[in-house]
């Protein structure tokens, strides 16, 4: 039987235009890889590349006319609409979010999820669970405009409110990275990276979806989008497995916008913020030559030779764990999560000290403080 892992990651450099052997073999395990993509959040991506594998091979016989996978296909595709659907419900959320913060002269920077889904060939095949959004130094006044217009704005967590506009939660940052880790550092990078999204909120991107000019929204500039989508990916592996949907993001990133990252910037921030930031930025580069076959023509060649040059053995460590790693536990508790937490991080302490430069005792020593001291509350 075909590896359904190496069939998935040939099935999104398809769907990516990154693959040029159309070829699959006929002994593929379509459920299997149906649903490692569903729990790599790429199922679109995934039925995106077996378009462009039929595109390719007119005279092969389509997975879906067998009748032993034609369940698990059509599963996928309604997944596909599915996704469709939920892109477009949030496009209408952000339209409407726009209007009001535009209304209140309050220019905001889009991060994360929507913001990368400029970058795939499909836009809306980029899931999204909800937006996220930065206003600069006008959280306060973001989240007053909010309730204005009648909308409920709850405090959530220490570093973003929360609103639910047309059943899609926002998320309005004050904090864009964790300070509940080593202090001086964590300040250090949140300074730093406030500073390029205030450059992404003047000068970034206009942001045009699917015809819709969203205005008062910009997208991150690259520097930007070099210092936060890998400490968006620590953030999350932290305490669960990432996805390739991750891997995918940053790939995507560099292909179209890492001509642009100031190289200089990014290796002293590398050497500058090891804690969790460092050695993530490599792996994901390393990961996104390696097995999703990246085009690296127009990346400059300082980050590639970083990528290259990294200890392979530890990118692999971290390839594998985003297939056998677990999601995050989730509890209405919020001590039980935490507990959850402290298991989890325990269970995996090969993390802290090989990634994130610390042991897991130091690690969850910061958290501690953090969550008993409300470190970051008071942050402006």
């Amino acid at each position: 039987m075909a590896n359904s892992r190496e069939i998935l990651l040939k099935l999104i450099r398809m769907a990516m235009g990154w693959e040029t052997d159309f070829l699959l073999p006929q002994d593929v395990d379509w459920m299997e890889v149906l649903n490692m993509a569903s729990e790599q959040c790429v199922e679109a991506i995934a039925l995106d590349g077996l378009d462009a594998y039929m595109a390719n091979n007119p005279q092969a016989a389509s997975p879906i006319k067998t009748l032993e996978y034609k369940k698990p296909m059509l599963d996928a595709i309604w997944h596909l609409n599915l996704v469709e659907f939920e892109f477009l419900h949030h496009l209408s959320a952000l339209v409407t979010l726009s209007e009001i913060l535009h209304n209140n002269n309050i220019p905001f920077l889009i991060m994360k999820g929507f913001a990368c889904g400029q970058y795939y060939p499909i836009s809306k095949h980029r899931t999204c669970g909800d937006i996220d959004i930065f206003p600069g130094d006008q959280f306060d006044e973001s989240n007053q405009a909010i309730k204005d217009a009648g909308i409920e704005v709850e405090p959530y967590y220490y570093r973003h409110s929360a609103a639910t506009i047309n059943d899609v939660m926002v998320e309005n940052h004050k904090i864009l990275c964790d300070l509940r880790g080593p202090r001086r550092q964590t300040k250090a990078f949140e300074a730093h990276l406030k500073a390029e999204a205030q450059r992404s909120i003047e000068s970034g991107k206009e942001v045009v979806i699917e015809g819709h000019k969203i205005e008062g929204a910009r997208f991150p500039l690259a520097n930007f989008n070099a210092l936060f989508l890998p400490w968006h990916v620590s953030a999350h592996f932290a305490f669960e497995r990432v996805t390739l949907r991750h891997l995918l993001d940053w790939a995507l990133f560099l292909v179209h916008d890492g001509k642009d990252i100031d190289v200089m910037m990014f290796r002293e921030a590398k050497s500058k913020y090891t804690y969790g930031y460092s050695k993530l930025a490599d792996i994901l580069t390393n990961l996104s030559m390696r097995y999703l076959k990246m085009p690296a023509g127009d990346v400059p060649l300082e980050i590639l030779e970083d990528a290259i040059n990294f200890d392979e053995e530890l990118a692999d460590k971290v390839f594998d764990y985003m297939f056998v790693g677990q999601p995050r536990e989730r509890d209405e508790n919020v001590w039980k999560f935490r507990w959850n937490n402290v298991r989890r991080v325990w269970k995996e302490r090969w993390k802290y000290k090989e990634v994130y430069n610390q042991s897991v005792l130091n690690f969850l020593c910061h958290k501690a403080i953090g969550v008993f001291f409300k470190v970051g509350e008071d942050e402006k």
